[in-house]
């Protein structure tokens, strides 16, 4: 496993990170839980992201009894706040009331006394930033928060919030945690220049557009048990993308790469993207996809991936 730096800090993260969005406390048990989790740190992942909404606090929780028999000082947790986490009126949001009431219901359910890296989970248009970032600021200063970043930004509101950090000498997010993928590449326009001017980092979600971007899907079947399985806009997106998965397993073949790895490697490719998330249901997938960091795309290649990727999806 390679590290790199989370954009203007000095914290170093894993290429390859573990979310625990429906698999903790949802699909899977607490020993098959425990399972991965094990299996991350023995392939170098020290990188584990969460949310306080994830399964209603209960990936929190499951995450936090793991966490409770390992070092943790070698781990780098990651959590959010936003969503609704009760019937109240301030029971969401960006606030500072709700923020601070967050971040101790998340440290609890973690077991831990601290957080790495906390998120905003998505913006909060009620809440003016400099409230959120005076917030987060205070979290930080009293040693309940190391590091403080936001998920799903647009590049205006990430400079809007680096202004307000420097005005007002504020903590700056460090972090942007993305939806980002081979086949969902909105933020190339904006988000990733400004996030290379501002010093964040990309922490990427769906890098695997939700499995699309995996071996088990390019005959055109979707196997029983899969995510995609019963999911009539996954089977509709996978007929779309399926001459252009093709291609692009075909490519992955010729360098004795997963369709997988690939993906995970076009999107490491750049300097900006500090870590890719990627979720695991058994010790298996994960050890395939961690051995993506590391793996470098040759100019050639890339070059191969852009024409498959720009072209029409069924050429």
């Amino acid at each position: 496993m390679e590290y790199r730096q989370l954009g203007r800090s000095g914290l170093k993260v894993s290429e390859i990170s573990l979310g625990t969005w429906q698999n903790f406390g949802q699909r899977l048990d607490e020993a098959a839980a425990f399972a991965v989790l094990d299996n991350a740190v023995d392939l170098g992942i020290n990188l584990i992201d969460t949310a306080d909404v994830y399964s209603g606090g209960k990936a929190e929780e499951v995450t936090g009894r793991w966490l409770a028999g390992k070092n943790r000082a070698e781990m780098v947790i990651a959590t959010k706040a936003r969503g609704r986490m009760g019937k109240g009126p301030n029971a969401e949001g960006l606030s500072r009331k709700h923020l601070f009431e967050a971040c101790e219901a998340s440290l609890r359910r973690l077991g831990t006394d601290y957080i790495d890296l906390y998120q905003c989970h998505h913006p909060d248009p009620a809440t003016p930033q400099a409230e959120t970032l005076g917030a987060l600021t205070d979290l930080v200063r009293q040693g309940k928060v190391r590091y403080i970043g936001c998920s799903n930004y647009s590049a205006d509101m990430i400079a809007e919030a680096t202004g307000i950090s420097d005005r007002r000498n504020l903590e700056y997010f460090i972090s942007l945690q993305p939806n980002y993928s081979m086949l969902v590449r909105n933020i190339e326009r904006a988000e990733i220049p400004r996030c290379e001017k501002d010093g964040l980092g990309l922490i990427v979600y769906s890098p695997l557009a939700q499995g699309l971007l995996s071996d088990k899907y390019v005959g055109g079947d979707i196997p029983e048990g899969t995510r995609g399985a019963g999911n009539e806009r996954f089977a509709q997106r996978l007929q779309e993308q399926l001459p252009r998965l093709q291609r692009l397993a075909s490519l992955a073949k010729g360098r004795d790469l997963t369709l997988s790895q690939l993906a995970l490697a076009w999107i490491l490719r750049q300097p900006v993207v500090s870590s890719c998330i990627v979720g695991a249901s058994r010790p298996e997938q994960l050890q395939e996809n961690a051995a993506a960091s590391g793996v470098k795309l040759t100019e050639a290649e890339l070059q191969q991936i852009a024409e498959i990727l720009d072209g029409p999806a069924g050429g």
